[in-house]
């Protein structure tokens, strides 16, 4: 995988393990999947609110939500003290090859383990900066 991960492949090869994240591609076998799996109040939702849009927009929908899985997937790792990456510098074409997903279609990845105590990135070595939160927060 990390041969087709751009600048991500050190990150992909340090790591003990890659989690790829991804969605399904066709709006109707989502809503097979969930006739078959949700409870009825979850399928009412759907019908009524997202399946009368149009597809680019559903598919939008389904693609924020497995984005949504990350923020969790990335706070679990926080709590546990598994360090993660998050990456969507990668070909995601080619790891649908690779992995040989039917169905479904990359998102992004995220490399997870533990960080080398000689990592440069690491804040007690490499300060993050950031604008103050007064240039980015604004009460109404």
């Amino acid at each position: 995988m990390a041969e087709v991960s751009y600048f991500n492949e050190h990150k992909i090869n340090d790591a003990s393990h890659l989690v790829v994240f991804t969605v399904i591609d066709k709006v109707e076998k989502f809503e097979e999947q969930i006739q078959q799996n949700l409870p009825q109040g979850s399928i009412d939702y759907y019908n009524n609110f997202l399946k009368p849009l149009p597809e680019a927009e559903i598919k939008s929908w389904l693609q924020h939500q497995v984005y949504l899985s990350l923020g969790f997937f990335l706070s679990g790792c926080a709590v546990i003290g598994i360090d993660s990456t998050p990456m969507e510098g990668i070909k995601n074409a080619e790891y649908d090859k690779i992995l040989k997903l039917d169905g479904y279609k990359t998102l992004f990845a995220v490399a997870i383990g533990y960080r080398n105590p000689e990592d440069s990135n690491q804040p007690s070595r490499n300060p993050k900066s950031c604008l103050s939160s007064k240039n980015i927060i604004h009460s109404i």
